[in-house]
């Protein structure tokens, strides 16, 4: 499985845990949560650490993943 496929269905999941994801002006991702926390993930996460770090700043606030 590519690190991209699993960036998607990470994607995914969070949509479906009621999560609003678009693309921002900067060409991240902008994550915001149902309480209205926000965050921004990279649209082409690179490195061994990319997906890991995407969890971890999906965490903060508040997903499930």
């Amino acid at each position: 499985m590519s690190g991209s496929k699993d960036f998607r269905e990470l994607l995914d999941k969070v949509r479906e845990q009621g999560f609003d994801v678009r693309l921002g002006g900067s060409g991240h991702w902008v994550v915001t949560s149902p309480d209205g926390d926000v965050t921004s993930v990279s649209r082409t996460p690179r490195g061994g650490r990319a997906l890991a770090n995407t969890r971890a700043r999906l965490r903060r606030i508040g997903a499930q993943v």
